[in-house]
């Protein structure tokens, strides 16, 4: 038995035991799971677990608020920002303050990423109205000053440059703020506004890091300071590894630039990869970085693209004559490889023949897959928002590569986007395996019909399983559970190849049927399901599977309105069980359908 099915039936005893006293702490338990989930990149099942598991509103107020929380994150994370808004614009009316507060700071935020300047300056505004003062009259100064600048942003990021820098101004004389972040944001402002030397001045002697990328964004925009100067100095503070990653990054779009405006391709190129690799999908930009130091596969695409046509210029390579190009280039290949790579960038926009292209994007992505950190650097180039329909030209072998590369950092989206590509495993591998795990990573994903198509082309294929494909082929079908798809697991069950599986193992698949009914409230089905994994091997069986299959049987039977069944099978558990915990939960069952049957034929009593 593997570990999960001993997980399932340790799970199922101890509900037994426990169900009636620690409600609370499988609450906690289980918001732990979705932590899990979520850092794990699953973040379709950790959503599913929410649904499921989320404590109701009446029985727990303050764990319902605390799993809810989680669940904004999730969108956040996700970037969900349709499903934040629904789901905060429909709070319960008891939900504190605080909690209401909070709920309107997540939707202005998500109208902000969903740059709908109106719908943000409204909630703004709402917040400013509602919140701006406390009870006694006093104003929240931090908490409106900031709305303020939210408002500030707002403009900013709807490239509305007048308008933010009016409410700069007007907010400046209002509060006559002094701190590092909003001076940050006015030179932001200041930049966008064709103002460079007020923003350098503005941060001349700032110390923290994100204020001196910004004034060197400042003297870069107003050319005050050599290019090759502030390549330097931005460069040097990129690699101290003392910085965080979006310091680093910052300081990597900084030196691209400066390379670039030097004519210094090779170094804007570099540059512009390793920024590229301290990018985090997971984690939210600042406003300052969206406006001020944006960095993408498709802008390094782009750096590529131009480099490869002054390149082209330079040698008179006419476009359209394909062969004198590819000539070039592999002449560059061992030499000069990014002059290489930057002319095959030029072909993959311009070749004349499709076979053309098909061969320059493998040149490119081979030899760019050769570098440090190149398979990182192929996922952010072929799978950017702006290039992923590029994702076919990626040789196989290094898409399964990539796969397996996401896979080690928990990057179930970016594999899932990847595997779609890939109807065959690679040579070498156990094909039973590998098209579970391609399963198991479009469920988690998301993908789920895609996901259980996968499952049943391989059940087609694959008639016969040992134990270990059948373990793995188990979790699978767990997954599916997980998110909620029972009937389409009752269907895998049903058609898994079980000749020369154990007896245990076609009890264990039974019950895993019965849960699912159970699952879809199909109570009586559920029931029979139950009883025939413990009765299976021994119709009088009442080994620790079988008492935990009948219980559970009983369960669903007193769901169904079946007291007298429920009320045998529970009165047949008490003559074997032992443990006096167990005693008095099954005690208290059969008193509590002892007292709905007789309800039951009272109310039948009256209504004749």
């Amino acid at each position: 038995m593997n570990k999960n099915s001993k997980l399932k039936i340790i799970t199922c005893t101890l509900l037994v035991i426990f169900q009636l006293t620690f409600t609370s702490l499988t609450h906690a338990t289980n918001l732990r799971e979705v932590e899990l989930l979520i850092k794990a990149g699953a973040s379709t099942l950790a959503l599913k677990v929410l649904d499921k598991e989320q404590p109701g509103l009446t029985l727990n107020p303050e764990q319902w608020l605390e799993w809810e929380r989680q669940r904004i994150k999730l969108y956040q994370d996700t970037q969900a920002w349709d499903a934040l808004i629904k789901r905060l614009d429909s709070n319960p009316d008891w939900v504190p303050n605080d909690f209401k507060r909070w709920s309107l700071e997540q939707i202005a935020h998500a109208w902000l990423e969903k740059k709908n300047i109106q719908q943000t300056l409204a909630t703004l505004r709402e917040l400013i109205w509602r919140y701006g003062q406390t009870d006694d009259g006093q104003v929240h100064s931090i908490a409106l000053s900031g709305w303020r600048q939210r408002i500030i942003q707002a403009y900013l990021l709807a490239g509305n440059i007048h308008d933010a820098e009016v409410a700069m101004l007007r907010f400046q004389q209002d509060e006559n703020v002094e701190n590092e972040a909003w001076n940050r944001l006015r030179a932001t402002v200041l930049i966008l506004a064709g103002k460079p030397d007020e923003a350098a001045q503005l941060l001349q002697k700032k110390k923290h890091m994100h204020s001196r990328a910004i004034y060197y964004q400042a003297q870069l925009q107003s050319g005050k300071l050599s290019p090759k100067k502030i390549l330097k100095r931005t460069s040097g503070y990129a690699r101290k590894r003392k910085f965080t990653a979006a310091t680093r990054r910052q300081f990597w779009v900084l030196s691209s630039r400066a390379a670039l405006k030097s004519g210094d391709y090779i170094n804007a190129i570099k540059a512009h990869q390793n920024a590229l690799l301290l990018l985090d999908d997971k984690q939210t930009p600042t406003q300052e970085e969206k406006l001020l130091f944006q960095v993408s596969g498709d802008a390094l695409w782009k750096l590529y693209e131009q480099y490869g046509r002054r390149l082209g210029n330079h040698w008179q390579l006419l476009i359209g004559n394909d062969r004198s190009w590819f000539t070039k280039a592999s002449d560059l290949v061992d030499r000069h490889p990014v002059q290489a790579m930057a002319l095959f960038v030029v072909l993959i926009k311009d070749a004349q023949v499709d076979n053309t292209r098909k061969v320059a994007h493998q040149l490119f992505a081979d030899m760019l897959a050769r570098e440090k950190q190149g398979l990182q650097l192929l996922s952010k180039l072929y799978l950017d928002p702006d290039q992923s329909s590029l994702i076919v030209y990626i040789p196989e072998e290094l898409r399964h590569r990539l796969i397996d590369n996401a896979l080690s950092h928990s990057d179930i989206k970016t594999a899932s986007l990847l595997i779609r590509s890939v109807n065959e495993a690679p040579k070498g591998t156990n094909v039973v395996f590998w098209n579970m795990r391609r399963a198991r990573i479009l469920i988690l994903a998301g993908q789920v019909d895609e996901g259980i198509k996968a499952l049943q082309n391989l059940l087609i294929e694959t008639p016969v399983m040992n134990v270990v494909q059948m373990d793995r082929l188990m979790q699978v079908i767990f997954d599916l559970q997980t998110v909620g798809k029972h009937f389409e697991a009752i269907a895998l069950f049903a058609k898994l190849p079980m000749e020369g599986q154990t007896g245990q193992r076609r009890r264990e698949v039974l019950y895993w049927i019965a849960d699912s009914y159970k699952a879809e409230k199909k109570y009586i089905p559920s029931a029979r399901y139950y009883l025939l994994s413990a009765g299976l091997l021994n119709n009088n069986a009442m080994d620790p599977w079988a008492q935990t299959a009948r219980y559970q049987a009983a369960d669903v039977l007193v769901l169904a309105g079946n007291y007298e069944d429920a009320g045998r099978i529970y009165n047949k558990l008490l003559l074997v069980t032992k443990e006096s915990g167990r005693r008095v939960v099954l005690k208290n069952k059969i008193q509590q359908i002892w007292l709905q049957a007789n309800k039951k034929k009272r109310q039948g009593k009256v209504n004749e």
